[in-house]
């Protein structure tokens, strides 16, 4: 094998003395002039853009000119019923922010979703709590109605917990 007395990547001592870069690659001038001309060319278009946006808006303003008494009086007055939201129910025309109005929403389900309370009195239907009623469906499990008999093949469908709520189960006639 042949051994290698010369490095690849160090300079060779005999010729580093003249060695240079090559100094008409750049033109210093040229680059700071396509600069210059590039930051030029974007000042006009900002320009050119801003005033076409100022034509066009003047000559819209021309064709439909502003009755700025007509809006102030119409500004005051409310839709007419049923209004959905902005004025406080049994007041009279006074605005409500929509946040309040949220919070006044949320609060009167919160009342109605966390107390008892009487759905139809005359049917003896209630209202319970969620949370009672999560604990009511933990005790007793969900309703669940078992197929007819023999409707498939003899076997019938039960409610099971491992199989995602139905078992087949042969029926013994």
């Amino acid at each position: 094998m042949a051994e290698i007395t010369k490095k690849h990547h160090e300079p060779d001592p005999d010729n580093s003395a003249h060695v240079s870069h090559e100094r008409s690659d750049i033109d210093i001038f040229q680059i700071v002039g396509y600069g210059v001309g590039l930051v030029v060319l974007c000042l006009v278009t900002v320009v050119l853009g801003w005033g076409v946006f100022a034509f066009l808006a003047k000559r819209e303003s021309d064709k439909n000119p502003v009755e700025t008494t007509t809006m102030v009086k119409e500004r005051q007055k409310l839709p007419p019923e049923p209004r959905l939201s902005g004025v406080a129910k049994g007041t009279a025309a006074r605005p409500v922010p929509p946040h309040v109005e949220l919070e006044e929403l949320k609060h009167s389900e919160d009342l109605i979703l966390g107390n008892y309370g009487w759905v139809d009195s005359a049917k003896g239907i209630a209202r319970v709590p969620v949370s009672v009623a999560i604990d009511m469906v933990l005790q007793k499990g969900l309703p669940s109605k078992p197929s007819v008999a023999g409707a498939n093949g003899g076997y019938r469908s039960i409610p099971s917990d491992a199989s995602g709520g139905t078992t087949f189960e042969k029926i013994s006639q």
